[in-house]
């Protein structure tokens, strides 16, 4: 699409403040706090939008305050085509942390994005920036373990939709909505397809920590695949398991940011 002619006596938006502008759609603060002493960046599950940490970062201390990433196609940005291709998604996200979120930071991916949180943190070491103090990661296999289920994207609208009830553990009535899948499943479609044809290379590992969380009654991540996450970092390494399923950040959201914060405080011992 061609860029509309500039209008006499209108004035420019200089590139590097359009740029700003791009990268603020990208992050959500809903508790801004200047004076934090630690920023939380967290990336959401497939389908999911930034605010599904709203409540998530009321239950955290003052001092840490939680931005979340809005990928394209996702809440606020519903309008944009979601990416298909992990890596453009990576690369996207990298640029926007290296621009606007300032250290220390601790990436905290869920499911699809504890995978998009770990390719971020090797993408910040290529580039040789500051990478985040500790990636903590929830309902997710590490990398190097892919999942042995037939994969969901290629399947037809009712056989996904019985696929996500079953990841989920229990009947969504979001997903019996008809309309609402009419928006929802292209956007699903996408996540599941970046984690679904994702194939984890060969690098060194992380220097940073990694915490990683899971729920006690989900089918889809067991307890093997929470602990390979040990073989990727050259940090201190911890597995939590908290009641619940896949999405334990609804069911047991306070005792996952009791988890959290507890995480948080071994980073500040260890300063």
């Amino acid at each position: 699409m061609a860029e509309p002619k500039e209008r006499t006596g209108q004035a420019r938006v200089p590139h590097q403040q359009a740029h700003l502008a791009d990268s603020e759609r990208w992050m959500q603060c809903p508790r801004p706090n200047p004076d934090a002493g630690l920023r939380l960046v967290c990336l959401p599950y497939s389908g999911g939008r930034a605010s599904v940490f709203n409540d998530l970062a009321a239950e955290l201390p003052g001092e840490v305050e939680l931005w979340a990433i809005e990928p394209p196609g996702h809440g606020r940005r519903l309008r944009e085509a979601p990416l298909t291709r992990l890596e453009p998604l990576v690369e996207q996200v990298t640029d926007v942390l290296a621009e606007r979120v300032r250290q220390p930071f601790v990436l905290l991916g869920y499911s699809v994005g504890a995978l998009i949180s770990f390719e971020v943190t090797r993408a910040l070491t290529r580039r040789g920036r500051p990478g985040p103090r500790a990636l903590f990661v929830a309902a997710a296999r590490a990398p190097h373990r892919r999942s042995a289920r037939p994969p969901l994207h290629e399947l037809s609208r009712a056989e996904l939709v019985e696929g996500l009830h079953r990841l989920a553990g229990y009947r969504n009535d979001l997903l019996e909505n008809e309309e609402l899948l009419d928006v929802m499943l292209p956007v699903l479609r996408a996540d599941l397809g970046l984690d679904e044809t994702y194939a984890c290379e060969p690098g060194d590992p992380l220097g940073c920590p990694i915490a990683a969380f899971g729920g006690n009654a989900d089918w889809s991540v067991s307890l093997a695949d929470l602990e390979a996450w040990r073989e990727l970092t050259t940090g201190g390494f911890s597995v939590t398991v908290l009641p619940g399923g896949h999405f334990f950040l609804d069911s047991s959201r306070g005792l996952f940011a009791q988890s959290l914060t507890a995480e948080i405080e071994r980073l500040k011992e260890k300063v």
